[in-house]
């Protein structure tokens, strides 16, 4: 093969390339958005059982709120898929010193998951990420099912969530929220100054509006988690489009250097030919 060929060749292979990068990071923007695009009603819903929540401990006796003993899950939200440079790097990094002995490693994500084993703290528990925001309720709900299991069983007593925050134009900032026991901030939204009304038995309804809210919580996480994953890998793409697109100019300036020394070594081979049949 020739090398103005062979130059045309690696030309298509990275025209290919370019394309599928492209498409790559359309892909990420428009899940980056549609995670961003979420956010809010997650975040109404949460403030929603927050305030039932408080309102709710008017119904209990005093001193009937206590938390279940035991050690801390931390529930680490990370990428499922590659290309996402230093995200599941840096959550990793944040999240082994933040874990004490006894306590139980939750990992979203099986990339993580991976990473956190060559770092020597393999995950307890390993769940697939969800790659977009229709399948983060199914993915929490799993989650929040394994938790409550262990809590029954008295094996453990909090949780703990570690995810990414998006922010526009900068790098994403890692964000720890205690989910349980719950803060007592929460009582601060109490707007109701009677108990309210209710069909459930206080307890069983504390319980159920506390689980409504742990579940509006790790779903926050989560979509967070999704936006900054996709913040990730956009970066990424964008970056490996640069790359590619510089690397196919010089391989088209390459392909016109070679044509032009065909067409300089035909025309010798005119001008030779013309001027043997003179002699």
């Amino acid at each position: 093969m020739s090398d103005l060929a062979e130059t045309r060749a690696r030309i298509a292979s990275m025209a290919e390339l370019l394309d599928i990068v492209g498409a790559m990071r359309s892909l990420a923007a428009m899940r980056m958005q549609e995670a961003l695009g979420r956010l809010d009603g997650i975040r109404s819903y949460a403030d929603a059982m927050a305030t039932a929540i408080a309102d709710a401990t008017l119904l209990l006796p005093a001193g009937g709120q206590g938390s279940p003993a035991g050690p801390q899950a931390l529930v680490l939200c990370m990428a499922e898929h590659g290309f996402v440079g230093g995200f599941n790097e840096r959550l990793v990094t944040a999240a082994l010193p933040a874990l004490r002995p006894g306590d139980v490693l939750v990992v979203l994500g099986s990339r993580g998951a991976l990473l956190a084993e060559e770092k020597g703290r393999p995950a307890d528990v390993v769940l697939p990420m969800a790659t977009r925001c229709a399948g983060v309720t199914d993915m929490v709900g799993r989650l929040s099912a394994e938790l409550y299991r262990r809590i029954a069983a008295g094996r453990l007593g909090a949780i703990t969530v570690m995810f990414a925050r998006y922010r526009p134009g900068a790098m994403a900032g890692i964000e720890t929220r205690r989910l349980l026991p719950l803060d007592d901030g929460i009582r601060q939204q109490r707007r109701a100054t009677q108990p309210p009304l209710h069909n459930l038995p206080p307890a069983a309804l504390h319980e159920q509006l506390v689980a409504e809210h742990v579940f509006a919580l790790l779903t926050e996480a989560a979509v967070e988690s999704l936006a900054s994953e996709n913040a990730a890998r956009f970066a990424a793409m964008d970056s490996a489009r640069d790359n590619v697109g510089k690397q196919l100019d010089s391989l088209r300036h390459k392909a016109r250097q070679a044509r032009q020394t065909e067409i300089t070594t035909e025309l010798l081979e005119l001008v030779t030919g013309a001027e043997a049949l003179q002699a």
